[in-house]
């Protein structure tokens, strides 16, 4: 299932991912994707490639069901459509929502009362 995430958006496609429980995983051509599993075992698991374009992501999203069935293949009982896939790309898709024109990092809350901070010792001594 493919979707695209228009920006601006406050992070990149992968510190979006990363957010989300994604770890990031390099194809033997070199490309990068990022896998989160659906329960504790290695499969099944979510397994996204994602790319930043036109200041937004495009994020293509599936399920492996298990590992590779022959040594040097790459083929896997994969699905790219069901309510498991559909419901992962809602919440990724709340997240991006989330991020949609905020600030990429925390901003310092500002302390309207003029007490000005002691410290460790200073609290702990006054």
């Amino acid at each position: 299932m493919k979707q695209f995430f228009a920006g601006p958006l406050s992070e990149t496609a992968r510190n979006l991912l990363r957010r989300l429980g994604y770890g990031e995983q390099r194809t033997r051509a070199g490309q990068i994707s990022y896998v989160r599993r659906v329960a504790g075992e290695r499969f099944p698991r979510y397994h996204a490639y994602v790319e930043d374009m036109n200041g937004g992501i495009q994020v293509n999203l599936h399920i492996d069901q298990k590992e590779a069935s022959y040594e040097g293949t790459s083929a896997h009982a994969g699905e790219y459509e069901g309510s498991l896939v559909e419901q992962e790309m809602r919440r990724i898709a709340e997240f991006a929502r989330s991020l949609k024109g905020a600030p990429s990092s925390p901003t310092q809350s500002t302390n309207s009362s003029t007490t000005k901070k002691k410290g460790l010792w200073g609290t702990l001594w006054s």
